[in-house]
């Protein structure tokens, strides 16, 4: 990518397209929509495909850019099959349950990818533990989580979002803290506990390309004036308020025909440039990690998007706080069922009776558009 002396989009650009199919915004190239009332088969389909031999096989190496020779493979067919059928489960279990197969199911998909991206990685131990001081009264504010230096959970943050894990060492982080993170709990979190979760909606993302020479293509993000408002955050101090979005995007005057006097825009500061437009597919891929950006894929509509709100520029990406988020919890299952079921009825207890659910389809579609290089949504 070439930085410019300013946003690319204080330039004239046009939707960008590639094979007559318009590119966007996401970890994969185009959108692959799926029905709201999707089925397993439905969700699973395009991984599954990925899974079998010859030509399936044949074509996640094309995808990543990988020779994946025959165990592989086998792993990565094994995996895929082991995380189906844990997700199938889900839907039936006791609240207090679905934490345990969730996290299994989470686990293998992981393994999936990340034995697509990296054949030739060692996949050992969990990255992260209990690090919970239980006090004479129980809350679930106690719980923390124990970050390792080595296991799936480091592995997957190293190969989404920015790419981060904490320097060498255990770190402690609160379990409560991570819930205002969570993108498919935004509604479940403010009703929980009564104020607004870390993230700002976002009306609508895109991507664009110049119309004349050189050749560059850059990211937009339109804000709802009145979501900032409600918020109490001046529109310039966005970018203030959440750093690493900050990094990556500029509040920018859209004097285009398209402008919506009642949204905001910024756009990347950084552009890809590219002779043919395919070349532009890998840059703004990694544009969108780069700004972890928040997606909701199965919210409907296409999903929903989020800007982070936080002053750090180094933070875990979604998927490893999701992936994170359900191994405490089935730790909590397995070794402290006491605990859980003390929450029922409490404020965080909606973490087990309905964020899993969420979690485990919006994880499914996350790795899903990692794996095959499209983004997955519900519309």
């Amino acid at each position: 990518m070439n930085r410019t002396g300013r946003p690319p989009g204080a330039r004239t650009g046009r939707p960008l397209s590639v094979n007559a199919r318009f590119v966007t915004a996401g970890v994969g190239a185009h959108a692959r929509p799926l029905p709201s009332r999707a089925s397993a088969a439905d969700l699973w389909a395009s991984v599954e495909a990925l899974a079998v031999a010859p030509d399936g096989f044949s074509r996640l190496a094309v995808l990543h850019d990988r020779t994946i020779v025959p165990p592989a493979q086998r792993k990565f067919s094994a995996y895929v099959a082991q995380a189906r059928q844990y997700y199938q489960a889900i839907a039936a279990l006791d609240p207090v349950s679905k934490p345990l197969m969730g996290y299994y199911f989470a686990l293998n998909l992981t393994k999936a990818y990340l034995t697509a991206a990296d054949p030739t990685l060692i996949i050992k131990g969990h990255g992260a533990g209990e690090g919970t001081d239980i006090g004479q009264r129980y809350t679930f504010t106690q719980e923390v989580l124990r970050l390792d230096d080595k296991g799936v959970a480091k592995d997957l943050a190293l190969r989404t979002g920015r790419r981060f894990w904490y320097p060498k060492g255990h770190r402690m982080i609160k379990v409560s803290r991570l819930a205002a993170y969570l993108p498919e709990a935004y509604d479940l979190y403010a009703d929980a506990l009564g104020q607004p979760p870390k993230l700002v909606p976002i009306t609508r993302m895109g991507v664009r390309e110049t119309t004349g020479t050189p050749r560059s293509a850059w990211l937009t993000v339109d804000v709802d004036r009145a979501v900032l408002q409600q918020r109490g955050i001046n529109a310039t101090a966005l970018p203030a308020k959440a750093a690493l979005f900050g990094r990556n995007f500029r509040l920018v005057s859209d004097t285009s025909a398209e402008s919506d006097p009642a949204t905001v825009t910024y756009e990347s500061i950084d552009s890809v440039s590219f002779n043919q437009r395919a070349q532009a597919l890998p840059g703004l891929r990694e544009a969108f990690d780069a700004s972890l950006i928040a997606r909701n894929r199965a919210a409907g509509g296409g999903g929903q998007d989020y800007v982070v709100l936080s002053v750090r520029t180094e933070l875990l990406s979604h998927e490893a706080v999701t992936f994170l988020m359900l191994l405490h919890l089935s730790n909590m299952v397995r070794y402290r069922p006491d605990h859980v079921e003390a929450l029922r009825g409490t404020k965080y207890f909606w973490l087990f009776s309905s964020w899993v659910d969420r979690a485990c389809e919006n994880l499914l579609l996350s790795l899903a558009s990692r794996i095959t290089l499209e983004e997955h949504v519900i519309s």
